[in-house]
């Protein structure tokens, strides 16, 4: 029998995927990362046995870009033992800053039963709007004024920002993570780990780069792009990501 290349990833959070791995099918040839592109990658809940990693839901990135903007749509979809979560978000910045910090972004935040119907008093609407260091974030009863000293970005844009770093070892990223939106939390960083080969289905393997992200109040999270640069996992303390599908726009 032939060696599991991902025997190796055991002191690596990726090995919480290893039976999905096992199964998956990256996609492959060239891909644009600056430019506008959809992704959709699925959520897994990682408690409990490496076996029983599960998809629970799905997240969606839509960028797109024009002349030196860019606007990033998400789209979270999560089930709940009692329900779903639902997250839709934009997020509108400069199209190459290495962080895909936003100027300004509006979400939105929705529970739902079991039947589909909105959990009573649970919705958030809130916009957010940044200037000279201060982010600024209303919804219809109140408005909250957060002061950001240097950079900083939220926690969805690091998917888009992380397909467009060098792969390899550069001085490491160091920014304010708004977390969830509205959320700061200071002192994160984010740096290149080392290029890993990742087995996957039919006994192949694919060339990755890994990156870390860490940071106060903050799980540890490990992304894994692909030679093009696509981020095909993503693995932050009992959730993990992985890409289904990712086209340019």
């Amino acid at each position: 029998m032939e060696p599991d290349p991902n025997d190796s990833l055991e002191r690596y959070p990726l090995r919480s995927l290893v039976t999905t791995l096992r199964t998956y099918k990256p996609p492959s040839g060239p891909f644009d990362t600056a430019g506008s592109w959809d992704q959709t990658w699925g959520v897994y809940t990682l408690a409990g046995r490496v076996a029983t990693a599960r998809p629970v839901g799905s997240l969606t990135l839509r960028r797109r870009v024009g002349g030196k903007d860019a606007t990033l749509e998400v789209a979270y979809d999560k089930t709940l033992s009692g329900g779903r979560q639902k997250i839709a978000a934009t997020l509108r910045g400069r199209a190459d800053d290495p962080l895909a910090t936003p100027d300004g972004w509006t979400f939105q935040i929705d529970l739902l039963d079991t039947a589909g119907k909105p959990v009573p008093h649970t919705q958030v609407r809130k916009r957010a709007a940044v200037e000279k260091g201060t982010i600024t974030i209303r919804d219809a009863a109140e408005t909250r004024r957060i002061a950001v000293a240097g950079p900083y970005t939220v926690n969805w844009c690091l998917f888009d920002a992380v397909q467009r770093l060098p792969r390899e070892k550069t001085k490491p990223l160091a920014f304010t993570l708004i977390d969830h939106f509205d959320q700061p939390k200071p002192e994160t960083t984010l740096a290149y780990r080392k290029p890993m080969t990742v087995g996957v289905a039919g006994g192949l393997t694919v060339a990755t780069h890994a990156y870390e992200q860490f940071g106060r109040g903050n799980v540890p999270w490990v992304y894994w792009v692909d030679e093009a640069g696509r981020l095909l996992f993503v693995v932050a303390g009992l959730e993990g990501y992985v890409l289904r599908e990712s086209k340019q726009a």
